[in-house]
């Protein structure tokens, strides 16, 4: 009965053990001479959320995931990637949340200078389907370099041996693109 109510104990502190807030912040070039913060935010109880401030004011994108997740970037950790994906000069907004169980969503927003404000882009699977964002395994090394953004995969097969391998999407001038080309 002891080890049943340690058990308990331990689940509902668990249970009621708040997340952690997660923070991050870096600026957007929106051309020559204009720049606009980016603000990755996870208050505590609350989704994964940026706040673009931009000229016209606040953009904020809610829903992001349950929180941020990192990925590699000029060899470093990052949970918020904030970078000139497509060579005009303007930088893209780059994350990546979770989205549980075991899955995780990156997200790519460019500058819509009609609109005034950054919106997603699309990203086509191998399937050619279109979707605002790429899932991953939420354990799975992302990496995003000029243009291109690599996810590990492990799969396990019904014997037991593991494959790995990369799925490389490479920027087609609107979105991502699978790349075949690996």
């Amino acid at each position: 009965m002891k080890r049943l109510s340690a058990c308990a104990a331990l689940f509902l502190l668990a249970a009621s053990t708040p997340s952690i807030a997660q923070n991050a912040t870096a600026t957007a070039r929106l051309g020559p001479g204009q720049s606009v913060t980016v603000t990755a935010a996870k208050a505590t109880g609350d989704s994964a959320s940026l706040e673009i401030a931009l000229p016209k004011g606040a953009q904020r994108v809610e829903g992001i995931g349950a929180q941020f997740l990192s990925m590699k970037f000029g060899g470093r950790d990052s949970t918020l990637i904030i970078t000139d994906l497509n060579g005009d000069g303007i930088d893209e907004i780059v994350v990546r949340g979770s989205v549980p169980p075991t899955a995780s969503a990156i997200i790519v927003y460019k500058w819509d200078p009609q609109r005034g404000e950054y919106v997603p882009v699309e990203f086509t699977n191998d399937q050619d389907e279109e979707k605002p964002f790429l899932f991953a395994d939420a354990n799975s090394p992302v990496i995003v370099d000029k243009g291109t953004i690599e996810v590990r995969i492990d799969r396990v097969d019904q014997s037991g041996r593991t494959a790995s391998f990369v799925e490389r999407y490479k920027w087609n001038g609107e979105g991502f693109r699978f790349n075949s080309d690996n």
